[in-house]
């Protein structure tokens, strides 16, 4: 009996190995992070028709493309818990320092930036106030804008109860504040620049009426530099697109500024019950996924990332170059950011064919392409390499030509 106890003591303390092999198989697994090989076409089982992007990172074609480190930070965070308001503030800490602002959060987009932000200069703390809104009763919700920064997402202003006043003079701007003006708002870069009291001078004035100045500079990226002379402006808050220029997360923004006025924002957001951005939620996978794009933004010049793209757009060159008629030229945007883009220009009296058949055409392809939108390039045909894998320039290039020698002129 002795014996046999002696026995069953010594085999009890002895692991199988099978099971020391899976325990540490599954450890080592844990920790690899790796991406899983997709073997489902998910956009096929659901009807839904992929396509080139050649027209850039706008919000109806999902965006930009992220990078690989962004896309394993959120891999990471959907297989590891936190608290997401420890995580919230963690992230904001580190945009804070990585940007030079005095504070900082991630929003659910630039648009969610103006929503908090608005808010946050309209109660200013003020719980019962946060709770009140939309209804501005007894709340500052006056918002001076400049008649010639009006835009499309100006709405945002007047989602928490704001309520627009347009000025187009400093006169004006002077004469509009009173009691009622919660924050004056600046867009950046204006739509229009002529005659408009720019931006040194709309800070000062706001900083001596002590109005809080709000600047949306949601589309001055790349490059991510950007960001960190945004905020040297000493913009009350600047709020910036996460999605595109800095190829972060699409439902993803971020919002930069004074410390307190952050903190009221905050207050304004998911997962805070008393908020009118408690539906304005963001993610850890994207919390993290915005923090890892704008570190890599920030590593990557100007220059470097173009060249990416002006290889892009030369492949796509080469493809056309020896058809008659054509002309290309990459040009870079005349706005804040230096994005690059190929201007594709033809002879219709040699190639029968309009703009809009040739963007027609491009869509009917297969693979679809979509090229920069008209609206956006004064009606001519400009191409963006910014969301583009590689070969996929090659694939476009071939298309173009395609286009363009079924619709030579016969007599060519």
């Amino acid at each position: 009996m002795t014996i046999r106890r002696s026995l069953l003591k010594v085999f009890a303390g002895i692991v199988p190995m099978t099971l020391l092999n899976e325990s540490k198989s599954h450890i080592q697994n844990a920790s690899k992070f790796e991406p899983t090989p997709i073997k489902r076409d998910y956009y096929k089982e659901l009807g839904v028709k992929s396509f080139i992007n050649a027209a850039g990172a706008y919000s109806v074609f999902g965006g930009a493309r992220m990078r690989e480190d962004t896309i394993n930070a959120m891999r990471y965070a959907a297989s590891n818990k936190v608290k997401i308001k420890e995580l919230h503030n963690a992230v904001g800490n580190r945009i804070a320092q990585l940007t030079g602002a005095e504070a900082a959060m991630v929003t659910s987009g630039a648009t969610a930036s103006i929503v908090l932000g608005t808010a946050a200069c309209m109660t200013l703390g003020d719980e019962k106030k946060m709770r009140q809104l939309p209804d501005t009763y007894g709340i500052r919700d006056e918002i001076i804008i400049q008649k010639k920064h009006r835009y499309t997402y100006d709405k945002a202003l007047t989602v928490a109860g704001g309520r627009l006043i347009e000025v187009e003079s400093e006169a004006e701007l002077l004469n509009a504040i009173n009691k009622k003006t919660a924050m004056m708002f600046f867009l950046m870069p204006p739509q229009q620049v002529d005659n408009i009291i720019e931006a040194k001078r709309y800070i000062s004035i706001a900083n001596k009426m002590k109005i809080p100045c709000f600047c949306d500079a949601a589309t001055t990226t790349p490059p991510a530099s950007n960001i960190i002379d945004g905020v040297k402006q000493n913009f009350d808050l600047i709020c910036y697109s996460g999605g595109k220029g800095l190829r972060g997360p699409y439902s993803a923004g971020l919002l930069l500024g004074r410390s307190n006025l952050i903190d009221f924002s905050k207050r304004h957001s998911a997962p805070n019950d008393v908020s009118i951005g408690r539906g304005m939620k963001v993610s850890a996978e994207e919390y993290l996924g915005m923090l890892v794009a704008l570190e890599v933004a920030l590593n990557i010049s100007a220059s470097e990332d173009n060249i990416y793209k002006r290889e892009r757009f030369q492949n796509i060159i080469n493809q056309i170059s020896d058809i008659k008629g054509i002309k290309t030229r990459v040009f870079e945007s005349e706005t804040m950011t230096n994005e690059l883009y190929l201007d594709i220009d033809w002879d219709e009296n040699i190639i029968i064919l309009s703009k809009e058949s040739f963007v027609g055409l491009l869509k009917e392809n297969s693979p679809s392409i979509e090229v920069r939108l008209l609206l956006f390039s004064n009606g001519r045909i400009h191409l963006s390499a910014t969301v583009m894998k590689n070969n996929e320039d090659i694939i476009v290039g071939r298309a173009i030509r395609k286009i363009f020698l079924q619709s030579l002129h016969s007599s060519i």
